[in-house]
């Protein structure tokens, strides 16, 4: 279909949907409309029944890879949308018109990635010339397409966050922008009096890192086991870019800070984060806290200490520890190989975090087996935490059998004269491992085997077949042997 339009009295240049029919001697200028789409080729979501706008566009998108890292994915593409609560289609556009349409059945699924339980989202099967999906509610929306899989994931995005060892929460605890709003025309997100402190984070989407859609969860990031898709920003305040590969956000000024996160249809994600104070002078040293486990109940009995590992977290001071306990006996933990500052009192391994007190009662053991302990203080020292699990270390990477999704656990083989061992033997292929506790990786090792370091970097395995991993803990100093069976 054609319109003609006639304009007196003027004759300009015309935009690329336009064409001259003519310019008479008396200005009176004929345009004739060609019909089409006026966004450029690309996929889009689009109303049903209504041509897609610019701002439904997905674009080329990485996927996440072994060790956090990125991989391209043949026809993977995706956005932030903003939605009206409507019938869509999923259309791909070509010259100004629209050559495929797709629709299909949803489905609602709910996991478990978000610490905020916003953990339900949709999945679109696509079909070509399949029926309109609905969108429910009006917001904003992470939307993804595989093309390997024919399915779109419709996330509904509540709130913006941000987390790091540079921030209140650390690497542990999401620090959440939910004072802001977003409709079509964009939305903003800030908190004021936030202290950042020198180190590094970033930004995600409804407390979660990312979204999986992998067919076997345990089976890697195989093209063919499926996708895991990106629900986090990295790179700079200035800059922010998609995904695991965008780097952390350097923070290298220490204050109080009002973050303030934008987003719109045609310039995406922004991020301001300006300086109004001074942060608070720290006058906790953890240096003077160098925590150990000591007890007639752990390999060292009440004569040596088992040395804990300490990393700051956000403005939480933390260590971390796995302990060999005996089937009977108590620990108590205490301070610089000396009892001058110890913590004890009730404690279960159950993981529920409790405030021990100084100079409280020993910890009875909880049973043979080795556990998982983290202990902390968020108000330097004014009060002690502490949390204990019945798990331990475990081995995980690609050249194991459940890739970087999940441990290998290691078995605690007791101790003796005052060395714990820990071992894990079975398949690995080719490629890289680290040792880990609790299935988290606030505590991990790698490095050199004959001098692992906290957050050491990952173990290489050269060649495929059967090995036996052995860890040691002399009390201060894990070592680990590589052995082929």
């Amino acid at each position: 279909m054609k319109n003609f339009i006639k304009l007196l009295g003027v004759c300009f240049f015309a935009a690329s949907i336009f064409t001259f029919n003519a310019c008479s001697n008396d200005d009176e200028v004929v345009i004739e409309v060609v019909d089409g789409v006026n966004v450029a080729d690309g996929l889009y979501l689009a109303v049903t029944g209504s041509d897609p706008v610019s701002g439904a566009v997905l674009t080329a998108e990485t996927v996440e890879d072994d060790g956090f890292s990125s991989q391209d994915r043949a026809g993977f593409v995706g956005g932030y949308v903003y939605l009206e609560a409507g019938d869509y289609n999923f259309v791909q556009v070509e010259g100004k018109a629209i050559t495929n349409t797709w629709g299909g059945a949803t489905e609602d699924v709910t996991d478990a990635g978000s610490s905020c339980d916003f953990n339900t989202y949709t999945v679109v099967s696509l079909e070509a010339n399949g029926a309109a999906f609905n969108v429910a509610n009006s917001g904003l929306y992470r939307v993804t397409f595989d093309q390997l899989t024919s399915e779109m994931v419709v996330y509904q995005i509540v709130h913006p966050g941000i987390i790091g060892n540079a921030t209140p929460g650390g690497w542990g605890e999401e620090t959440s922008l939910t004072d802001g709003s977003v409709d079509a025309n964009g939305g903003s997100w800030s908190m004021a009096d936030v202290i950042l402190r020198n180190g590094e984070w970033k930004v995600r989407f409804n407390c979660r890192w990312n979204l999986a859609r992998l067919i076997d969860p345990n089976g890697g990031f195989a093209e063919a086991n499926g996708y895991q898709m990106f629900t986090n920003l990295g790179g700079e305040v200035g800059n922010l870019q998609n995904g695991n590969d965008a780097p952390n956000i350097a923070q290298t000024e220490e204050g109080v800070y009002t973050i303030t996160i934008n987003w719109s249809s045609l310039d995406g994600w922004a991020m301001v984060a300006e300086r109004t104070g001074d942060a608070p002078v720290l006058t906790f040293d953890p240096n003077d806290y160098n925590l150990g486990v000591i007890g007639d109940a752990s390999a060292g009995g009440w004569d040596a200490d088992r040395d804990m590992l300490y990393k700051l977290d956000g403005t939480t001071h933390k260590w971390y520890g796995v302990v060999t306990l005996a089937d009977a006996g108590e620990f108590k933990i205490r301070a610089n190989d000396a009892w001058d500052f110890n913590l004890g009192g009730a404690l279960a391994a159950d993981g529920v975090e409790v405030t021990l007190g100084e100079g409280g009662a020993n910890v009875a053991t909880p049973g043979a087996g080795q556990y998982y302990l983290v202990v902390s203080t968020a108000d330097e020292g004014a009060t002690w935490q502490a949390t204990m699990t019945a798990s331990g270390w475990g081995v995980i990477g690609s050249a194991t059998v459940g890739g970087w999704d999940a441990d290998q656990d290691m078995t605690a083989d007791g101790f003796d004269s005052g060395i714990t061992t820990y071992s894990y033997t079975g398949a690995f292929t080719e490629g890289e491992f680290k040792m880990r506790a609790g299935d988290d990786w606030a505590l991990n090792i790698g490095g050199t085997l004959g001098g692992l370091t906290l957050d050491g970097a990952n173990v290489a395995v050269s060649e495929a077949g059967d090995y036996k991993v052995t860890l040691s803990f002399d009390g201060s100093l894990y070592t680990a042997t590589f052995e082929a069976q």
